[in-house]
């Protein structure tokens, strides 16, 4: 047996250890229900800790990224598994899904493990930092909040409490004090600052997800967050301190004039704000007009979500991710087909917003969006014409991502954001594969 073989057999033995001993947490949850009376909420935010604490130890068991893939494929199946409705509710599949409420939790914290553990670069703060604000600051929010929590307020899924907001906050201050203290070298003023800023913002973001999506946006928020600033000058952590509080209030204060609820202007003030952060600030410009463009259509053609903006916002983020995944693991950069992507988003809810006798305003609108498209993506430097010469494809994209909401609109009463996602992705998309396809060929 060759060392290599011998290798890929001592990763794959550990993946299936990692996978046994998730089963068995699962199990000790279900005999502290039975035993000690442990409630769901509690089973679940077991499950949740011990998972991300284990997770810990990935970065220093393998350092090729395949077996953490492999185990993320694996903990998904079975955790697909454990949704089976034979299983959901009885044995272990009920110490994730003993809640009443509709959540995903524990997909998202494994896609959040896997995106950390690919994207922190050997950097360990990026790494266990967000890993600890979800595995601790998050069950003290949730265990505090269900036991002590008094001062509620609603979130779309429910209720949160304001102690429970306050438990993940000092938490979370005193976790990343500890871990900038002991992981960095940055001064000591910038480790209190850049510790409060990553708590509140933490906090702020897990006391306004929904569906699970706060074991997501937790750990991506902070990673993006320290990413983006660990290096900074005080002055300018400071500055961005205040230019996030100011657009926030600004937000709150807008909200009603556009039909936003405050919970709805928080999560989108994080999501532009996350997106100026990792990149230049004009590629925040077309998600915010897309944003604007589904709130208009939202208002003349609602559609049956239950929660359209907070579900048109989650999707925005998914999507950014998706972009900045591909950019950053196959290269080259995706910026200017994330922009893209979301002219064609903005123009099919532009398309829906429209009555049927002003259909015509779309086509100088469109043009609009593809003239800032353009305009963005003079001033991004590094990436390909892809294919030839970008204009061209602006014009194919809006008109294909739009085709459907022109043509029949009121098949978007359902599905909406999959449908028009989809559609304003099929060029950005198959751009980035055919360039990669051209490219393989020439090297051929």
């Amino acid at each position: 047996m060759t060392p290599e073989t011998a290798l890929a057999l001592r990763h794959i033995g550990l993946v299936l250890s990692f996978i046994l001993a998730l089963l068995g947490v699962l199990g000790f949850a279900r005999w502290l229900a039975e035993k000690e009376g442990l409630g769901p909420e509690g089973q679940r935010k077991l499950a949740h800790m011990a998972a991300g604490l284990s997770a810990l130890a990935l970065p220093v068991l393998f350092k090729e990224p395949w077996p953490v893939m492999l185990l993320m494929g694996l903990s998904l199946l079975v955790l697909g598994v454990l949704r089976l409705p034979a299983l959901r509710r009885t044995g272990l599949g009920a110490a994730l899904h003993g809640v009443e409420r509709q959540s995903y939790g524990e997909i998202w914290l494994i896609l959040a493990v896997g995106f950390l553990f690919l994207r922190s670069g050997g950097e360990p703060i990026l790494y266990v930092l967000p890993l600890l604000l979800l595995a601790l600051a998050d069950a003290a929010a949730a265990l505090v909040g269900s036991a002590y929590g008094r001062s509620r307020f609603a979130v779309a899924s429910g209720e949160k409490s304001l102690e429970g907001v306050a438990a993940f906050f000092i938490v979370a201050f005193l976790v990343s004090m500890i871990a900038l203290l002991l992981l960095t070298d940055i001064p000591r003023p910038a480790v209190i600052l850049l510790g409060l800023m990553t708590a509140a913002f933490a906090a702020l973001v897990e006391a306004d997800s929904w569906r699970g999506l706060d074991n997501l946006f937790v750990p991506v928020g902070a990673h993006f967050l320290l990413a983006s600033y660990l290096d900074a000058p005080l002055a300018e952590l400071a500055a961005m301190a205040g230019v996030f509080l100011i657009a926030l209030w600004a937000a709150l204060r807008l909200a009603p004039k556009l039909g936003l609820s405050d919970h709805a202007a928080r999560a989108a003030t994080v999501l532009i704000f996350l997106v100026c952060a990792v990149t230049q600030a004009q590629n925040a410009l077309l998600p915010a007009l897309a944003i604007l463009a589904h709130l208009a259509a939202r208002r003349t053609r609602p559609d049956s979500s239950a929660f359209p903006d907070l579900d048109f916002l989650a999707a925005t983020a998914l999507v950014s991710l998706l972009w900045l995944g591909v950019g950053e693991g196959f290269g080259p950069t995706a910026i200017n087909l994330y922009g893209l992507t979301f002219a064609g988003i903005a123009a099919a809810h532009l398309a829906l917003a429209l009555p049927r006798r002003r259909r015509w305003i779309w086509i100088p609108a469109a043009a609009v969006l593809g003239g800032l498209v353009w305009l963005v993506a003079r001033g991004n430097l590094h990436s390909p014409d892809w294919g030839g010469g970008f204009a061209p494809w602006i014009a194919v994209s809006l008109i294909l991502a739009s085709l459907g909401p022109l043509w029949r609109p009121e098949s978007y009463e359902t599905w909406r954001r999959a449908k028009i996602f989809a559609a304003a992705l099929i060029v950005p998309a198959g751009l980035y594969a055919a360039w990669h396809l051209m490219r393989g060929g020439l090297a051929a």
